[in-house]
């Protein structure tokens, strides 16, 4: 009787038992079911084995056979910042494919150098611009006081001209009234009207002179004017009347003048406004305070960088390419190399002529480019001087791109845009947050620039593509599909 309970009682605790399990196991089953069918899945070859620290999870989803075997590759936010991944709508344009020829900039002769030369003899006194400064026309360059004896002696003839051509005056004026009433004869006030023309005649003569010597008009007129030698020159930049302040109010005894006269001693007679504006390098000084000069040697050399030539060089058989350019008048690109990798770009450049000569020893035909500088900084430095530097610098090489072929109505990308696969070319469109590989026709492909054919592949003005990275998109699709890469596509991966 005892055992057949105890069995009985057994048998309800294992049921109570059993019940429990099965109820615990079914609240659970949302835990256990995914990792049986987990366990359940999982191929025999054991490709990735548990220990390997492989956190799945991780992957979000992604499809590392079937997307990628289609062509799509979907990429988080984060992989696209790291990318740098940019993209741009897909639009029509033209495009000119063109022929790279190289090139360096360099002055135009003749007209990018001004060189200052002495007019006359004299010592160097004051210098006032330092090499490297920046000056505009008006500017004084320095000072110099005449030694010649001979601008010495026409200035003297002059001023003792001017003093008896003043006497004569009075004289005349003296003496018609007493003409006038018959107190004196004619014959007296007509030979001082002789006098008085022959004295203006020599004050013209005597004027010329001093002008042949280097003197300007607005020097001589300062002569007549004061009635004093000129001890001082102050010689300025070419193109502009001098710069100079208004003569304040003389404090002088009566007699006392102004000993140092600024005067111009290299400033054209009628200045050339579209010269006014321009801005000079003072690259040479060749004298120094103390220094004598003769006439026509040298004192300072100024440079004229506003506007610069690119000297184009071309192969005999890039010629007419060239020579057709410039009958066509097509716009020449210029790319300048910067430190940040990104060229600086002139679009607008014309060829302005072809010598009509081919080096012997390199056969190359060179040509030439107008170039408008820019300034890129202005620094003053302690002293108050002025210091320019210039986008553009003589001697700094250029990347020229001529014109030879309009391709109107195409599709215009970066070359980053385009990944070469083999015969095949692609790029990456755009369609959610998806990246879908998409075959397209190349038909000019350069350093910087794919030119795709517009046969209906995209669409203008509604798909966008990625503009940049397309190489990487295009070997990590490879890697997920398992097409390349090895590892099962999993090389690169950053679990």
């Amino acid at each position: 009787m005892t055992s057949r309970l105890r069995r009985g009682l057994y048998g309800v605790v294992g049921l109570v038992v059993v019940a429990g399990l099965g109820g615990t196991g079914y609240v659970t089953r949302d835990r256990w079911q995914p990792l049986l069918a987990k366990t359940t899945a999982k191929p025999a070859s054991e490709e990735h084995s548990e220990g390997d620290g492989h956190d799945h999870a991780s992957h979000g989803g992604d499809d590392h056979g079937g997307e990628a075997a289609a062509g799509r590759l979907t990429l988080s936010d984060q992989a696209r910042r790291n990318l740098g991944l940019e993209l741009a709508e897909v639009e029509l344009t033209d495009y000119w494919r063109t022929v790279q020829i190289p090139g360096v900039v360099s002055e135009q002769p003749g007209h990018s150098e001004r060189r200052i030369p002495a007019t006359l003899a004299g010592v160097v006194t004051k210098l006032h611009v330092f090499s490297g400064q920046s000056v505009k026309p008006g500017d004084p360059l320095l000072d110099l006081q005449p030694t010649g004896e001979q601008l010495s002696t026409a200035q003297s003839s002059l001023l003792k001209t001017l003093q008896d051509l003043e006497l004569v005056n009075l004289e005349l004026q003296r003496i018609t009234p007493l003409v006038e009433n018959g107190s004196l004869p004619a014959k007296n006030k007509i030979e001082k009207e002789y006098e008085r023309k022959r004295l203006e005649s020599q004050q013209l003569i005597e004027t010329q002179e001093l002008s042949v010597r280097g003197l300007s008009r607005d020097q001589i007129g300062r002569i007549i004017e004061t009635k004093t030698l000129i001890r001082q020159f102050t010689v300025y930049v070419p193109g502009a009347k001098p710069n100079v302040a208004e003569p304040s109010a003389r404090t002088e005894p009566p007699g006392e003048r102004e000993r140092i006269i600024p005067v111009v001693a290299i400033v054209d007679e009628a200045p050339n406004p579209a010269e006014a504006g321009n801005v000079y390098t003072v690259e040479k000084i060749e004298v120094f305070p103390g220094k004598l000069v003769q006439p026509g040697e040298e004192m300072v050399d100024l440079a004229f960088h506003t506007i610069l030539n690119i000297e184009g060089m071309a192969f005999e058989r890039e010629s007419p390419l060239v020579r057709q350019a410039m009958q066509e008048r097509w716009a020449i690109r210029a790319e300048f190399e910067t430190v940040d990798g990104q060229p600086l770009v002139r679009d607008d450049l014309k060829v302005r002529y072809i010598e009509n000569s081919v080096d012997g020893a390199t056969r190359i035909q060179k040509f030439h480019l107008r170039l408008l500088n820019k300034e890129l900084k202005e620094v003053i430095s302690e002293d108050g001087s002025n210091f320019h530097i210039w986008t553009f610098k003589p001697g700094q090489y250029v990347r020229l791109f001529v014109p030879i072929e309009h391709l109107p109505e195409r599709i215009v990308l970066p070359a980053e845009a385009v990944a070469k696969d083999g015969v095949d070319a692609y790029v990456f469109r755009v369609n959610g947050k998806r990246l879908e590989r998409t075959a397209v026709r190349v038909e000019h492909l350069d350093s910087r620039q794919a030119v795709i054919k517009n046969d209906g592949t995209l669409t203008p003005g509604f798909d966008v593509v990625a503009k940049n990275q397309a190489y990487q998109l295009n070997l990590e699709l490879k890697k997920k599909s398992g097409e390349g890469g090895g590892g099962g596509g999993h090389e690169g991966h950053n679990h």
